[in-house]
């Protein structure tokens, strides 16, 4: 790279607050476990410390086969999972479709009807539940619903903010299985099964305990980097906890990040996952743009090109990013450049130190996790990590420099021990132990 183009960069993307190096680590880290304190203690603060109600899972000879729903902020993923006296066995996809809400605005029994009618009408669906097949035991179906929910004592969980950019417009107090069983019973469908509601980051966690592995780990951390982020972990009282971290709004912002937040549905609210989060990157993304346009890093006749198509996405950065000259959007849209191979240069970097930002927000973030829950101080018992989630597995050069801010901070500042791992359809297998759990 030219040192004049990353000289200028660099000083365009200090001056707006987008370095990882613009950051005091440990004081955002007191921030961020303070916030954690105030709000485990009954006090006010933006992170959510829900509770839950998610007990011990014991392997057993057999279980029933559980239907899972994974209700994300993007896809509708649903599968049936048939546990095993090792654990979970087999698993069988069902359909996976968009989210409702996304493109349009809807009300709440909508929201539900169209995804209990895409998923029940599946012939997985009619052999395990349906009125011709084997109808096997009480029936347990089991979600994780990605939105900010209060899980409640008999399994089910009360709907209590939006998000992601979803738009439901009755969803508050509402009861998530209760209002799927409704759907249900709309349909025509059973509806006598026990519905057991939970979320991505404790789904996640939960699946760490069928990770095969010989270690004994003192504690397990869900990690949920795609769309939006969260974070899982057991509180010393033995509670799971729902750290719905993305909603931290204290981390240090840029002028920028601020701009970009004013612009949404939710102004004010979830900061954390605006900075880093997958659902977010390209709105950021165009904002950071725009202001590189103004100060001469960018010309606007590649901005008009890029965003005469609409809205950017993380995929398409991300593309971008592992092959700058190939034939995507933002490559194709800088041979309209007024200097392409300059321009490409400088959105390089962009995008480069925006991942890096996002990874020390990230570790931060698990860190205080880490800290707070007590586990991974020991060698020979480390934390494990679950991280799941696109964003984590695809975003060029995220999952490196994750590893690297966490060795800065939690293992040579803090002297803490950890693994991170990913399992195939963690999520999905974490809901369903969620439902076998006493």
């Amino acid at each position: 790279m030219r040192p004049e183009i990353k000289k200028k960069t660099l000083a365009f993307l200090e001056r707006h607050g987008l370095l990882a190096d613009c950051i005091d680590r440990e004081k955002a880290l007191s921030g961020f476990m303070l916030d954690m304190e105030r709000v485990a203690g009954g006090g006010q603060g933006s992170v959510k410390m829900i509770p839950s109600w998610v007990g011990v899972y014991v392997p057993e000879e057999k279980h029933d086969p559980v239907i899972v729903l994974d209700i994300g902020g993007t896809n509708v993923r649903s599968a049936v999972v048939s546990p095993d006296e090792k654990g979970l066995g087999s698993i069988m996809h069902l359909p996976s479709f968009l989210t409702p809400g996304i493109e349009e605005e809807t009300d709440t029994a909508s929201f539900f009807l169209e995804i209990a009618r895409r998923v029940s009408s599946s012939p997985e669906w009619n052999r395990v539940y349906g009125e011709e097949g084997a109808l096997r035991g009480a029936g347990n179906l089991s979600i994780c619903f990605s939105l900010a929910t209060v899980p409640q004592k008999d399994r089910d969980a009360v709907m209590v903010a939006g998000g992601k950019q979803i738009r439901i417009r009755d969803m508050i107090g509402q009861k998530v299985g209760a209002s799927f069983t409704q759907a249900l019973r709309s349909l025509g469908k059973r509806h006598d099964m026990r519905i057991t509601v939970t979320n991505d980051s404790v789904a996640a966690a939960l699946a760490g305990y069928l990770y095969p592995s010989g270690i004994s780990y003192s504690g397990y951390i869900g990690f949920i980097y795609g769309t939006g982020t969260n974070l899982c972990y057991r509180e010393k009282t033995g509670e799971m906890i729902n750290v719905e971290s993305g909603a931290y709004c204290s981390f240090p912002t840029g002028d920028i990040d601020d701009l970009f937040d004013s612009s949404l549905i939710d102004t004010g609210h979830d900061r954390f996952e605006k900075m880093v989060s997958g659902g977010y990157q390209g709105g950021l993304m165009q904002y950071i743009m725009q202001a590189a346009v103004h100060e001469g890093l960018l010309s606007r006749p590649f901005f008009r090109q890029l965003f005469s198509e609409g809205p950017l996405d993380a995929g398409q950065i991300s593309a971008f990013a592992n092959d700058p000259e190939g034939d995507g959007r933002i490559a194709a849209a800088l041979a309209l450049a007024l200097d392409p191979a300059v321009e490409r240069e400088a959105l390089l970097l962009i995008v480069d130190q925006v991942t890096g930002r996002s990874a020390c927000l990230c570790s931060i973030a698990l860190t205080g996790v880490l800290l707070r829950a007590g586990i991974g101080t020991l060698p020979d018992a480390p934390a494990f990590i679950m991280a799941e989630g696109s964003t984590y597995l695809k975003q060029k050069d995220f999952r490196p420099r994750l590893e690297q801010y966490m060795q800065e901070l939690a293992a040579e500042q803090h002297q803490l021990f950890y693994e991170f791992h990913t399992m195939e359809d963690a999520v999905l297998k974490g809901t369903a132990v969620a439902s076998l759990s006493n």
